[in-house]
């Protein structure tokens, strides 16, 4: 038992008796047991405030894929993505990146909320990380989920795949309507694909361009590429298959459940009158279920990717 001062002075005094219950020396025992109590209550607070600060992102990433120059893809997707800012209450920003293998490898280092991607892009991704999920594809003109790639050559140029003797333009590796689609259209040619050759050029735009100039005799485009390049005089020599359309992916590492399925409910869902205004996303939206990419994962697999 400790025995206080006021005990001592009493006890030289005579008296024996305690008069106190509860002692200067019992009083800090008394607060030692509430200051676990407060830290433990204030942590927990803290650390609540932390983790919805973290389920919250200031910002959402987006990157559209680098069909043609910077300035031009930014332009076309800003309508589409301050819509879903205003509905999600969530700013989304674009950041444009021209190499699809750096995209990629952004989504899956958790730097990328929302991607937009061709189904090759997709498929090779889709293999290397499996926390991606289709919300939406972006239909084509007139409305259809699917969309083609083209062979195409100048008007001077040669008029036939059999007449082609030079190196081919591509995009880059990973496009849909790179060497993937050089494949099935040159699949029966002689001298083959590999023989002949080819170069990657970055885009869409720069493939076209690089024809109309007779830098190269023929090169392999998006058909809403080459169609905007008409009055260019592109002549078209062959055509893939209808391939699953351009979409919106989500990362469902960085974004949660909720914003997953808002995402592509809304843009499913969007009216024409919103869109009337849009470049990408004018035509609407689809479901992206049901899509066949049995070619396309063969390919990926096949060839590394």
């Amino acid at each position: 038992m400790k025995i206080t001062v006021l005990q001592c002075l009493r006890v030289v005094r005579g008296q024996s008796r305690i008069p106190l219950r509860i002692s200067y020396a019992a009083r800090p025992q008394r607060i030692s047991r509430r200051i676990p109590v407060i830290a433990i209550v204030l942590t927990f607070f803290l650390f609540s405030l932390s983790s919805a600060a973290l389920a919250e992102p200031a910002e959402l990433v987006y990157v559209p894929l680098p069909l043609e120059a910077e300035e031009t893809v930014v332009v076309n997707n800003i309508p589409m993505v301050r819509y879903l800012s205003e509905k999600l209450g969530v700013p989304v920003r674009i950041r444009y990146e021209k190499d699809y293998q750096y995209i990629l490898q952004l989504v899956q280092e958790g730097k990328v909320d929302l991607v937009q991607l061709g189904p090759l892009p997709y498929a090779a991704l889709k293999r290397r990380y499996p926390q991606v999920q289709p919300l939406a594809v972006i239909n084509e003109h007139g409305g259809d989920a699917e969309y083609s790639c083209v062979l195409v050559s100048s008007i001077d140029g040669p008029q036939s795949i059999a007449e082609i003797r030079g190196p081919l333009a591509l995009t880059q590796p990973l496009s849909t309507c790179g060497h993937f689609s050089a494949t099935l259209l040159f699949a029966h040619k002689k001298p083959d694909l590999e023989q002949s050759g080819y170069h990657y050029l970055g885009n869409h735009d720069n493939v076209a361009l690089a024809v109309i100039r007779a830098e190269f005799e023929a090169g392999i485009i998006k058909r809403q590429v080459a169609e905007k390049y008409h009055g260019f005089a592109l002549r078209i020599l062959g055509e893939t298959p209808p391939l699953p359309g351009f979409m919106l992916i989500g990362n469902t590492k960085t974004l949660s459940p909720e914003q997953i399925s808002q995402i592509g409910h809304l843009l499913i869902e969007v009216d024409s009158t919103t869109r009337s205004s849009w470049i990408t996303g004018k035509d609407g939206f689809s479901s992206p279920s049901g899509k066949n990419f049995d070619l396309l994962d063969h390919y990926a697999e096949t060839h590394g990717l």
